[in-house]
């Protein structure tokens, strides 16, 4: 993984939306699943923690087990409004239209002391993009540099950042990447797949990149 600089105005025009709808007009602490409430994230993103995954091998189905966050998919809300479904469809359809995205793998609102586990997304390969937003940047996401044997930390940024990346599958010839999160502040994480075209997944890097 690495971070990419956010410039495109279109693109971050879209992310302000996304910020606006789940941090002032909807709060989604009150109407969202909430998982992990009494979960403590020492027990899931410690480097202890990621040795047991990593022994578990293939074993390990590639998808998160342990987390604290909200759900800011439709599917996850439980409140009475029903434009959020529609707030959501339209901001959702246009980032993945501008940009030219696939599937949203991830939405969630992290509290302070959220986080989500150490896992490898195996069972979901393709190539990525995540979008995160950080009330202060106390924050991080970090992933496990298998040739190496080390723990890549990349803190996170006030306001928004981006990382992008390549989440292969058991059957690549490139290893898994073992990642989690953790944040001491209010965050929230978008994260998209694009599929296998890699000329395609750099062309979008350049698009974000872009300032025209």
């Amino acid at each position: 993984m690495q971070f990419i600089e956010l410039k495109n105005p279109r693109v971050l025009d879209i992310l302000e939306r996304l910020r606006y709808l789940y941090r002032e007009k909807y709060d989604v602490t009150k109407t969202n699943k909430h998982y992990g409430k009494t979960m403590v994230a020492e027990d899931w993103v410690s480097e202890k923690y990621l040795r047991k995954v990593l022994s578990m091998g293939k074993r390990h189905e590639g998808v998160p087990t342990g987390a604290k966050s909200y759900f800011i998919r439709p599917d996850g809300y439980y409140g009475d409004d029903p434009q959020y479904d529609k707030d959501w469809t339209q901001i959702n359809d246009k980032i993945k239209l501008d940009v030219g995205l696939r599937c949203t793998a991830l939405a969630h609102l992290y509290p302070p002391k959220g986080f989500i586990d150490w896992h490898n997304n195996a069972n979901a390969s393709a190539y990525n993009v995540v979008f995160t937003w950080s009330e202060t940047g106390d924050g991080w996401f970090k992933w496990y540099d298998v040739e190496n044997d080390k723990i890549v930390t990349m803190k996170d940024k006030k306001g928004w950042s981006c990382k992008v990346g390549y989440f292969a599958s058991y059957d690549d010839e490139k290893p898994v990447t073992y990642h989690s999160a953790y944040t001491d502040c209010w965050r929230m994480t978008f994260s998209y797949t694009l599929g296998f075209n890699r000329d395609f997944w750099l062309d979008m890097i350049d698009y974000i990149q872009c300032e025209d």
